[in-house]
């Protein structure tokens, strides 16, 4: 599963994509399986995979907070743009964690 996601923290829109170590890095974080993301995606899940997404992909030329709760902080904006297999949609997420 990929995630495309568009996120600010004040330097302007930057979009990622996500990869199998940032699930993996999800998983372990939230102690839960990618399988339970179409029941259960939250704003601080998709937070999570921008966060971790951003600090390998520099293409978007951002300076990433090293923290993520200061990434947190600083976001002005965050969407998800596409989903690979179009299970999860900027409609059903919502701030539940």
């Amino acid at each position: 599963m990929k995630l495309t996601i568009r996120f600010d923290i004040g330097y302007g829109p930057a979009t990622i994509t996500t990869t199998l170590a940032t699930l993996v890095a999800w998983e372990r974080k939230f102690k839960m399986k990618t399988s339970d993301l179409a029941d259960n995606f939250g704003m601080e899940d998709m937070a999570f995979m921008a966060w971790h997404s951003a600090k390998v992909q520099t293409d978007h030329g951002q300076a990433i907070p090293v923290e993520f709760d200061s990434f947190v902080n600083k976001l002005v904006d965050i969407e998800i743009v596409s989903s690979a297999e179009g299970k999860v949609i900027p409609q059903e997420v919502s701030d539940t964690h």
